[in-house]
């Protein structure tokens, strides 16, 4: 079969799509992918030797109004240009994960062969509210993200990247350290920054604390500083070539709580502390973030610099409670389904055969 695949954007939109082609891939199917030009998706769509087609897209929300009226142009020279890329494509199916990249060519594509979409968050984002009334199946992370228009609705959890999924947990009996991994995402927390410089600038922290802090583009002279000064053993990095080895080391994650975020912390089987983003559109990280502590798995606290003595005194507590935070692990892996992307390939499969 012809598998296309369209997502774009950012990590968590790109990850879980690429999970789902690859189980295309390995049973023999050819994929295609529709993103942006110059991207992270182009550049690993290559990399697995997918056949890549650029498309121009702006996103409508949060802009101004000239913003507004320069997407509404790109969608529909994204329509005209998705009419013939399918065409000379001819795709069995279509693969969505959300992102305004892939409105334009999912709906185009829906007329023509079956629509299937994937959302990662607890509440879903405008392009799956619409392209949702166009799948043959959509599968959802978390459940009652979408109402099951005519029983179509299937909660799957999030695919995670193999080299994830795959890490085996370590015997720490004998640590003496206590490991804590900090997330900034790939832009970069400037709150996350600020709330740790505080801590370590102003209170003792624990010697035998080890932190891996991951920044991406906040890179801060004034962070390392701080750092240097606590006299604690830190490791600052933009990105995390890595990840899995940081997840697999850790003994707690401190981290925003994207949907991707918190479903490869779960995975991986590690107790949290999450502090949502607060300008998430319609709140979906503390939406994300709720939905692990109400399942015992995290703790949550509002991102704000004020926060950091209860930061500080929650970790103190969480180290020195092992009861408490294998309970947190242990609910941390029943949080969301095991193989998402197996099951999403299974399902579909199924689908067609109906």
């Amino acid at each position: 079969m012809n598998i296309l695949i369209i997502a774009g954007g950012t990590g968590g939109h790109v990850y879980p799509a690429l999970s789902i082609a690859n189980e295309f891939k390995d049973d023999g199917n050819t994929i295609y992918w529709i993103g942006k030009k110059n991207s992270l998706e182009e550049n690993i769509a290559l990399s697995e030797n997918f056949s890549f087609f650029p498309i121009n897209a702006q996103g409508f929300l949060g802009k101004n109004f000239f913003a507004k009226i320069s997407s509404i142009f790109f969608f529909f020279t994204a329509l005209i240009r998705s009419f013939f890329l399918i065409s000379i494509i001819k795709p069995d199916i279509i693969i969505t994960t959300g992102g305004y990249l892939t409105l334009a060519p999912g709906l185009i594509g829906s007329l023509f062969c079956p629509l299937f979409i994937h959302e990662q968050n607890s509440v879903p984002g405008l392009t799956n509210r619409i392209l949702h009334k166009r799948s043959k199946i959509t599968f959802e992370a978390f459940p009652d993200t979408f109402n099951n228009l005519k029983n179509k609705v299937k909660c799957v959890g999030n695919p995670i990247r193999e080299k994830i999924a795959n890490i085996s947990l370590i015997n720490k009996s004998n640590e003496t350290k206590f490991n804590i991994l900090i997330l900034g995402g790939s832009q970069g927390s400037k709150q996350i920054n600020d709330i740790l410089i505080n801590i370590l600038l102003t209170k003792k922290v624990p010697s035998h604390w080890s932190f891996i802090h991951q920044v991406g583009k906040l890179t801060s002279k004034k962070l390392k500083d701080a750092y240097i000064e606590s006299g604690n053993e830190f490791i600052i990095e933009e990105f995390l070539e890595n990840i899995a080895e940081a997840y697999q080391f850790c003994d707690i994650v401190i981290s925003r709580s994207g949907a991707m975020t918190v479903s490869e912390i779960c995975s991986v089987k590690k107790p949290s502390i999450l502090l949502p983003l607060p300008w998430s559109s319609e709140n979906h990280q503390y939406i994300n973030a709720q939905y692990l502590k109400n399942r015992g798995a995290a703790e949550i606290i509002d991102s704000d610099v004020s926060n950091s003595i209860r930061l500080l005194e929650l970790l103190i507590d969480l180290e020195s409670d092992h009861n408490r935070l294998n309970s947190m692990a242990y609910s941390a892996s029943k949080v969301f389904p095991q193989f998402a992307s197996k099951n999403i390939y299974k399902s579909i499969n199924e689908s067609l055969t109906i």
